[in-house]
């Protein structure tokens, strides 16, 4: 009851610090409040912002987005908070890209800090932000990303409805957001009959968890509704969490994000049917103030409760050199299951990359559009931006049209598209993944 108790007054103050939704706005009405925003930022037009080393060259509705273009100039790719993302990218493009992403999310969180109907607004508007970061001699982009209303409704609440601090301090907080999914994701069982096979979280922040077994050690483990199984977890967790210097700022972040944690018990011998126990981030909290296990570290306190021994190392431990065949069967399976879901994402660490870079994909379109001769005779010129996906293997798939011209140009940009050579696969976490990507295609007529 307690724990219920604690959880519903924590949702309740979340709820009060968000900007409130409650009134009605029309589409039209909420295109003028952000238009009224992209007036407002005009006089800047122009402007070099030193922190994130781009120069703003305009923002504009056209049609059913808002399109932002910087300008960045060759050879500016250098790390722009390395104080705090040293280590955390592979490549200065990469952390550039990062950082460009939340300075654009920091100043639109901002707007609806300081006005609460531009949230109304960005939600009924049915408008996406489409930012491009783009070489200004070459004109092609160096990279894009869309700016969508859970990204800033994920902002907002991570930051608790508070945007006044400074940029440094929101790109921090976003970084230790980022390094908890990490480690729900990557926490393990040091024993030698135990081992987590599978974790992943989800698009509705739940951590689904296989931990494999022996027939030996099941029943001791989903004793007491999982009590050790349970304990053990948040107590390795917990740990991984301590290792960091932030350890604070990531219990922060769990209680605000609330992420749900299903740990599924597998026995591989077969003997015992799989199982179920959740954990909840009240369970965790608590075991961060005092510990489930007597203050046992994760190790000692699983060979306390079931015997056998501690792992030597993470990544092979003795529940792989005795159970790995077994293990790995059945990691296939949950990867196959993972495949299943279709996870796309829209950020990742490593964005995907045309084979030979912009300047690559700026010579395949060119040489690959065929104007339609109809169009031609007709004298129809537009721009058409579509999205795809790239995934996990570099194949592009589920082409589609988010800003059309005309429908002759559209049907030829989807051609182009959905033919396009593999791409490198973006990667998130390490792990190469299926992402979501936007490229426009031009359609322009000699005088």
């Amino acid at each position: 009851m307690k724990s219920l108790k604690n959880t519903l007054l924590l949702i309740a103050v979340m709820l009060f610090s968000l900007p409130t939704m409650a009134y009605e706005m029309s589409q039209d009405e909420a295109r003028e409040c952000i238009s009224a925003y992209i007036d407002r930022l005009k006089q800047h037009f122009g402007t070099y912002n030193s922190i994130i080393k781009v120069t703003l060259a305009n923002m504009q509705i056209d049609q059913d987005r808002v399109k932002v273009i910087f300008n960045k100039e060759e050879g500016t790719f250098t790390p722009l908070f390395p104080e705090l993302t040293e280590g955390k990218f592979k490549t200065d493009a990469q952390e550039n890209r990062y950082v460009n992403f939340h300075f654009g999310l920091y100043h639109l969180t901002k707007e609806v800090h300081e006005n609460p109907k531009f949230l109304k607004a960005l939600e009924d508007s049915k408008l996406t932000w489409d930012v491009f970061v783009m070489n200004p001699h070459q004109n092609v982009p160096y990279y894009t990303f869309t700016l969508n209303f859970a990204e800033i409704m994920n902002s907002l609440t991570i930051n608790n409805g508070d945007v006044t601090s400074d940029f440094r301090t929101f790109l921090s907080t976003s970084l230790v957001d980022r390094a908890l999914k990490s480690l729900l994701e990557q926490v393990y069982i040091p024993h030698d009959s135990v081992g987590i096979s599978y974790a992943r979280l989800n698009s509705k922040n739940v951590l689904h968890c296989t931990m494999l077994t022996t027939s030996d050690s099941y029943q001791k483990l989903t004793a007491t509704n999982g009590m050790v199984a349970r304990n053990e977890w948040i107590e390795a967790f917990i740990e991984a969490c301590m290792a960091k210097n932030y350890y604070k700022q990531l219990l922060g972040v769990l209680k605000t994000k609330q992420p749900s944690i299903q740990i599924r018990v597998e026995d591989i011998h077969k003997q015992y049917a799989p199982v179920t126990f959740n954990v909840s981030t009240f369970d965790i909290l608590s075991a961060a103030e005092q510990s489930t296990t007597g203050g046992l570290s994760a190790e000692d306190y699983i060979v306390q409760q079931i015997g056998g021994s501690k792992q030597k190392s993470k990544n092979h431990g003795l529940f792989m050199v005795k159970y790995g065949d077994i293990a790995n069967q059945i990691k296939q399976i949950a990867a196959t299951e993972a495949d299943n879901s279709k996870r796309i994402y829209e950020v990742v660490d490593e964005m995907p990359e045309f084979p030979g870079g912009t300047l690559a994909l700026a010579n395949y379109l060119y040489n690959q559009v065929q104007y339609p001769p109809l169009a031609a005779q007709n004298r129809i010129q537009g721009r058409v931006t579509c999205q795809f996906v790239i995934t996990n293997e570099g194949k592009v798939t589920d082409v589609e049209i988010t800003r059309s011209s005309d429908p002759l140009l559209d049907a030829e940009a989807k051609r182009v598209i959905s033919s396009m050579p593999k791409w490198i696969p973006g990667r998130h976490h390490g792990e190469r993944v299926n992402t979501k990507y936007s490229v426009p295609v031009t359609f322009t007529l000699p005088n």
